[in-house]
């Protein structure tokens, strides 16, 4: 025991010392923060702003663009002065030209401009105003309906529950679903960054030949044991510190910036296009975010955070250990001569299999598949992190920690044999053949 801690000392210290790992320590939480910055200030930065003449021949939009702060829209009276405008005046950008009617509905329009195509906003901006000017055209001679109260209508709408029948809560599947997602996005990622991590880290040592030096003091069994726990400290370390740094960077820019970020929220809850509107049409759609942000926060409050915090852990942990011996068993196949795809490929397999049958889980959380996937050790850590939030019965729980825990030990038995005879294995290319016949040799 006391080498195996030696070992993680090593592996533990040797990695947080060096320059890279608090180079990416620092780095990706900046590149979070300015993945979460970058749409904000997209959002609340203005376009230079656009003068756009409308020629109406078909009379329908006549007068009815409404101009904004990035957008002013100007009537001219023929296309051919527009066009002349454009050609001549800087201070055109475009021409909207709507040709007279064929048929009772128009069903053409073109947008004219010289070099500098228009941005997407003003192509949004005057595709959007199309739209609404011709629904409501139709909407208002051929069923009298008018704009205020067809987004009355729109806005109308009724939740639909779902209660649990044994405890009459409501279900709130969306806001689980939203859950069970993130959790399993994140635990297949530390599984599988923190495992490929041990591969390529026993790689080196022998592809190095200092592995050849440690065993002479440590037996190879200790060696892989302190090297799988020590990098998974390393990687727990790090992801602490990613997620701790990257609340601050979020905090400190939106802190700092706190006028820019509620202009974008504004903007963001803007309609596409703010022509009309009636006091009951505004109380309605008030009501319709307090009723979904109400929703969610119920959602939310419903969940056992504590019980989601100790699965979490116990699947990470052991789901971890099972895929970390695994590889490193294939970090010691590797050498200059030996392509380790072939024995990568069955153990990411598992790994991805839950993340690739998502949808499937999504679709049926309680389903034939997905408590399958959830029992199964190779499979568990992934698909009952997704499940857990829609609630999973004791039963299946327990037998799932069971399985995994017998599992480990198991594979941690096979991938050490295997670690003990390919460690100091050179020049010839290893078989499955030879896998196997590691894997009886007594010792």
């Amino acid at each position: 025991m006391k080498k195996i801690l030696l070992v993680i000392q090593r592996e533990y210290a040797t990695r947080v010392r060096k320059l890279s790992f608090w180079i990416l320590t620092i780095l990706v939480p900046l590149l979070l923060a300015g993945v979460y910055a970058i749409p904000i200030f997209l959002a609340t930065n203005s376009i230079e702003h656009v003068n756009v003449m409308v020629v109406d021949d078909s009379g329908v939009f006549s007068g009815q663009f409404v101009s904004s702060h990035d957008i002013t829209y100007i009537d001219a009276a023929n296309l051919t002065y527009a066009e002349r405008q454009l050609k001549e005046q800087d201070t055109i950008d475009a021409v909207l030209y709507i040709p007279a009617r064929t048929t009772t509905i128009p069903t053409d329009a073109f947008l004219y401009y010289r070099s500098d195509k228009p941005t997407t906003q003003v192509q949004s901006d005057v595709d959007n105003q199309l739209q609404t000017l011709l629904r409501d055209n139709i909407l208002l001679d051929v069923h009298n309906i008018s704009a205020e109260d067809y987004a009355m209508i729109t806005k109308t709408r009724i939740t639909l529950h779902q209660l649990d029948l044994e405890t009459g809560r409501d279900g709130f599947l969306q806001v689980k679903i939203i859950l069970a997602t993130v959790l399993t996005i994140i635990i297949f990622m530390i599984i599988f960054m923190f495992g490929s991590q041990v591969m390529r880290g026993v790689a080196e040592e022998k592809n190095s030949r200092i592995v050849e030096v440690i065993v002479c003091s440590v037996r190879p069994f200790q060696l892989m044991m302190g090297k799988v726990i020590g990098i998974g400290l390393v990687g727990l370390t790090q992801f602490a510190l990613w997620l701790t740094l990257s609340g601050v960077a979020v905090g400190v820019l939106q802190a700092s910036n706190s006028e820019l970020f509620e202009q974008a929220r504004q903007q963001i809850n803007i309609s596409e296009v703010a022509t009309k509107g009636s006091e009951a049409t505004a109380q309605m759609a008030a009501a319709d975010q307090q009723g979904l942000a109400s929703e969610l926060m119920q959602g939310l409050a419903s969940i056992d955070f504590g019980i989601i915090l100790l699965m979490f852990l116990f699947f990470f942990i052991f789901g971890y250990l099972l895929y970390a011996s695994l590889f490193a068993a294939i970090g010691s196949l590797v050498d200059a001569d030996t392509d380790s795809q072939q024995f990568t490929l069955p153990v990411t397999i598992p790994l991805m299999l839950p993340m690739l049958l998502m949808p499937a889980m999504m679709n049926a959380p309680s389903g034939p598949l997905a408590t399958w996937l959830s029992i199964i050790p190779f499979t568990s850590p992934i698909a009952m992190m997704f499940r857990i939030p829609f609630g999973v019965p004791i039963w299946q729980i327990a037998l799932s920690m069971s399985l995994l825990l017998a599992t480990f030990p198991l594979c941690t038995w096979i991938a050490a044999r295997i670690y003990k005879a390919a460690i100091l294995y050179y020049g010839n290319k290893i078989s499955y053949r030879d896998l196997f016949r590691w894997m009886k040799q007594k010792r």
